[in-house]
């Protein structure tokens, strides 16, 4: 049987009754290794090289939390009431320059997107109305089930991996792309024109997407083929295409 590729999954900080922690969702660690077959390691945002982490990883992986990423990294102004993590931002833009260097394929999930189109060189905006946010009064199973739908761009990476033009996807956020780094490709949008799946094109896989694939990876068939193709990235077997 041929070994899983090796993911490393970033974490974020908590504090939980006045003790700092390490943490990141187990539905996140669930898709990748039920769904995308790898192997997962958890990376602290602190204490690690993570400069150095893509040498011996073979795809790397970041998902999200309710924190977003502090507005200093790309110009913009504070949200009152906004939660902030600058340690998970300092790891985030570390870890991804490092493996896009490196040619690792790279899956950035919500806040992933987000740090990914900084991490490049883009600017994100605070969304004006609750359309893209989870109502929570629902139970948590509730507020990720599928809740508007994108159009996916024709001749892009997403579009080779899902195969169709338009999806259903739970997209919880409060914060979005402004202007897109120059070097991703907008691969969905929603009907509003919020950004909500980018990649970077060449010859490693790269894709960020707004929604939360990881929530029901197992049985929602568009969350499934998007771990399944990162999944075969890591193990050499698909790349990122899309060089142009």
């Amino acid at each position: 049987m041929t070994s899983r590729p090796l993911v490393g999954l970033l974490a974020h900080g908590e504090h939980l009754d006045g003790v700092a922690y390490t943490a990141v969702r187990d539905a996140y660690v669930e898709a990748l290794a039920d769904v995308a077959e790898c192997q997962v390691v958890v990376l602290p945002t602190r204490h690690l090289d993570l400069a150095r982490c893509p040498d011996w990883l073979d795809g790397v992986a970041l998902g999200g939390h309710q924190s977003n990423v502090a507005p200093e990294h790309y110009g913009g102004p504070r949200t009152p009431g906004e939660e902030y993590d600058p340690g998970r931002d300092a790891a985030a833009f570390t870890l991804l320059r490092a493996a896009i260097a490196a040619g690792r394929p790279v899956i950035g999930i919500c806040r992933g997107l987000q740090e990914l189109n900084v991490a490049l060189g883009g600017t994100l905006r605070t969304l004006a109305d609750g359309r893209h946010r989870e109502d929570l009064t629902l139970p948590r199973d509730e507020q990720y089930l599928p809740v508007h739908d994108v159009r996916i761009a024709s001749g892009g990476l997403l579009h080779d991996v899902l195969g169709a033009p338009v999806v259903a996807v739970n997209s919880l956020h409060g914060q979005a792309i402004d202007v897109l780094a120059k070097p991703l490709r907008v691969e969905a949008r929603a009907a509003d024109g919020v950004v909500e799946a980018a990649s970077r094109p060449g010859p490693a896989f790269c894709l960020g997407v707004q929604w939360h694939p990881e929530w029901y990876a197992s049985t929602d068939a568009v969350s499934r083929r998007i771990f399944e193709a990162f999944g075969a990235a890591c193990r050499g077997e698909g790349a990122g295409r899309h060089a142009g």
